[in-house]
């Protein structure tokens, strides 16, 4: 069972996107903010990433990206940003994002496709 590292600092979405990655058969873990989310990861491993842009507490999802894509540790796990901001994709896929999805414009069993189609891609 792949484990997914949730991000996501509302917790309505957090309920919502853990109920439905879990129905799919995903383990998953949830972080509300960047320095959270940056402890767990060193703390336990990760099949992928969904991340949140606006975070709370000083680090924001670009720099979690920052971090984990410059330290060969964490560098090839798979992030999929997920937020409601319209501009940042290029910014985002440059840092090395795998996928970018507006919130606002995908349902959670879209999330739920992308994530297994980057799963099948990685094994």
């Amino acid at each position: 069972m792949a484990t997914i590292l949730l991000i996501e600092d509302d917790n309505l979405l957090q309920e919502l996107y853990k109920g439905k990655l879990r129905d799919e058969g995903l383990n998953v873990v949830v972080a509300g903010d960047g320095k959270g989310g940056l402890d767990l990861i060193r703390s336990q491993k990760f099949d992928l990433i969904l991340l949140d842009i606006m975070l709370p507490g000083g680090i924001n999802g670009f720099d979690v990206l920052e971090t984990l894509k410059k330290d060969p540790a964490f560098s090839q796990i798979p992030v999929i940003v997920l937020t409601n901001l319209d501009s940042e994709e290029k910014v985002a896929r440059e840092i090395g994002a795998a996928d970018y999805l507006k919130k606002t414009e995908v349902t959670p069993a879209e999330i739920v496709k992308r994530i297994k189609g980057i799963l099948k891609k990685k094994k």
